[in-house]
């Protein structure tokens, strides 16, 4: 059970490093906090990142159980 957890875990890890590495970038990076763009990005304008950032949320949830289960039953 051990083992099989920690490969999911691992899986989970490199899947869930690469599907950050594929994704977009949501801002045009500090300029756009700090200039005009600041009210819009802090009150409420979200960019539904599509399938991709759901496929991402689904990935750390998994890795997040798998390594509270790997916790629990060493």
């Amino acid at each position: 059970m051990e083992s099989l957890v920690t490969g999911l875990l691992f899986i989970s890890a490199i899947v869930l490093i690469g599907l950050v590495l594929v994704q977009p970038d949501r801002t045009n990076g500090m300029t756009s906090s700090m200039g005009t763009g600041a009210s819009t990005t802090i009150f409420g304008i979200s960019k539904d990142g599509g399938p991709l950032a759901k496929a991402t949320t689904v990935t750390a949830i998994i890795f997040i159980v798998s390594a509270l289960v790997l916790y629990i039953i060493k």
